[in-house]
């Protein structure tokens, strides 16, 4: 594996250890200042420009603060990572109480427990674009705010 493959490795890492920890300390060291986000959260149903938005440090932190301020034992842990180019995926799972009514799964005490998927590009050395894609209805199926159909499995 390349040098610059594993710096961008550690990158991705160090940017969901942000998600664990709630220490945003790194975050301008990561974070590209004109980032861009493809991933709208759970029930964002505005309309998203092709090119992304706005994500930079200050908005990663906001996104940070929203989702543990819900769920403050939120824990993620990176099954697997692939770095190629400028471009890193990894594959990780959740788990978390949603215990707060402002965040993006309403408070119902309920442990969640889902996989996503991330796409990162990394320019210059610090992550310029994100991409997602998350299994945001079994989460909200485990945190019973959303019930499945009849004969359907949770």
């Amino acid at each position: 594996m390349s040098s610059i493959a594993a710096e961008s490795k550690n990158l991705v890492r160090a940017w969901f250890e942000v998600f664990n920890t709630g220490d945003f300390t790194a975050v301008e060291s990561i974070h590209a200042a004109d980032c861009r986000n493809h991933a709208p959260g759970p029930f964002d149903v505005s309309d998203w420009p092709a090119a992304g938005r706005h994500f930079g440090p200050a908005e990663f932190r906001q996104t940070v603060e929203w989702i543990r301020s819900s769920q403050p034992d939120l824990h993620i842990t990176i099954d697997s990572i692939i770095a190629d180019g400028d471009q890193v995926v990894a594959w990780i799972h959740a788990t978390g109480t949603p215990t707060q009514a402002r965040g993006p799964i309403p408070p119902t005490g309920a442990t969640v427990s889902f996989d996503q998927a991330h796409r990162f590009r990394i320019e210059r050395g610090k992550i310029a674009e994100h991409w997602a894609v998350r299994d945001d209805l079994r989460s909200m199926v485990q945190a019973g705010v959303v019930v499945p159909p009849t004969g359907g499995r949770a």
